[in-house]
């Protein structure tokens, strides 16, 4: 007897039931790991800003923070007035800002216990928003630079106007004019430049930027939808959900006022971390003015941190070998009323020969070191992407 043999298989209304509960697996599969993805991604950027934060740290922990002076300047090179910095022939830019700070600082000092001008290294932080927030470390040395007074044929001083810190007129109480010795200049030296442009470890710069803005900063997120897409590399109509802007605002304080930019006692730097598929952009803005640090816009994902620390040494005092570091050698330039006749007119003089053994000594003032009291100063913003801290060590080494 034969047996008829059916074959059985799914039904197509099975079928579609099977591919239903699939689905529906797969979409509820889904809605767990995107999330999770989101937050591998932020996680791992959060890493890179933590490591790259740290090394930042280190680094002025080690530097920065130990400084004799320093000098700070936002965006580019400016002089005391906000102007830009001419830089005069055979010197790059650089060289002639660190040259500045020696003569700002250390011009008339001499090496402990000799009439020697002061030796040693003078270094420079620049840190280029422009370049993925690269940081490079220049290195100088240099011998200090020094003053001469200058006497008339007579071997009277010249006398000249006196003048502040800014170049005004100086008077008395009276409205007479405040006449002071007329100086002449012999220039800081620096010599054996070197850069190091590997600071921060160059690996972090691969699939990240860092962007650097002075100060104790937060986020604030931005809605303004047009404002947004002013910005090439944005456009909000191809956003996702989970997409949002931001920019970097200063912290308040409880009363209302903003956290100092830098200050010895309170020495912060923000450092906004994102990923280089273009999330960063810029607002125009007018290129006249010092940079509106609240148009630039971030795109998610990033992650912020902050860089705080107090200038320990700012104050100390070791230049000099007098009893006050306020007190430098008085060069000769002509010959003064009194003196051995072997003092000659000439334009300058040398600086390891006086004429009668010995240097005498007076008052820096701060047409001889523009910032001789000043151990920390900042210059007014410019319009640029730099931050540069140009300084000393209490070594000088």
């Amino acid at each position: 007897m034969n047996k008829k043999r059916t074959k059985k298989g799914f039904t197509l209304i099975e079928l579609i039931i099977v591919m239903a509960v699939f689905t529906i697996l797969m979409i509820a599969v889904m809605s767990i790991i995107n999330p999770l993805n989101k937050i591998v991604k932020r996680a791992s950027l959060q890493e890179a800003n933590t490591a790259a934060v740290d090394n930042v740290k280190r680094y002025m922990e080690n530097t920065i923070r130990y400084s004799d002076c320093i000098e700070v300047y936002v965006g580019d090179f400016s002089d005391f007035d906000g102007n830009d910095v001419l830089t005069p022939a055979g010197l790059d830019k650089e060289t002639f800002i660190a040259r500045n700070f020696i003569e700002n600082h250390y011009m008339n000092r001499t090496n402990a216990g000799t009439e020697d001008p002061l030796t040693g290294k003078v270094r420079m932080l620049k840190i280029d928003n422009a370049d993925n927030g690269r940081i490079t470390e220049y290195e100088w040395d240099f011998k200090s630079g020094y003053t001469y007074v200058q006497f008339d044929s007579s071997g009277k001083r010249k006398m000249v106007q006196g003048t502040d810190i800014n170049g005004a007129p100086l008077f008395d109480a009276d409205g007479d004019e405040i006449m002071v010795d007329d100086y002449g200049v012999e220039h800081a030296v620096l010599t054996g430049k070197t850069v190091d442009k590997n600071v921060i470890n160059p690996v972090y710069y691969k699939d990240y930027s860092f962007f650097f803005q002075p100060g104790y900063n937060t986020t604030e997120t931005i809605n303004d939808k047009d404002l947004i897409n002013s910005i090439s590399s944005f456009d909000t109509s191809k956003d996702k959900p989970d997409i949002y802007y931001s920019s970097i605002v200063p912290v308040e304080t409880p009363s209302g006022a903003y956290v100092p930019k830098f200050s010895p006692e309170l020495f912060s730097l923000t450092v906004m971390t994102y990923k280089k598929d273009g999330a960063f952009g810029e607002v125009a803005d007018d290129a006249a003015t010092a940079e509106d640090e609240s148009q630039i816009i971030f795109r998610s994902p990033f992650a912020l941190s902050n860089v705080n620390m107090s200038l320990v040494n700012i104050n100390s005092s070791f230049s000099s070998n007098k009893a006050s570091d306020m007190y430098g050698p008085v060069r000769w330039s002509g010959q003064p009323a009194g003196k051995a006749t072997d003092y000659t007119p000439t334009d300058k003089v040398d600086v390891a020969t006086p004429k009668d053994g010995k240097w005498d000594y007076e008052e820096i003032n701060t047409r001889q070191a523009r910032l001789i009291n000043k151990r920390f100063y900042c210059y007014p913003e410019k319009e640029g992407d730099c931050i540069y801290f140009v300084f000393t060590l209490p070594d000088m080494e």
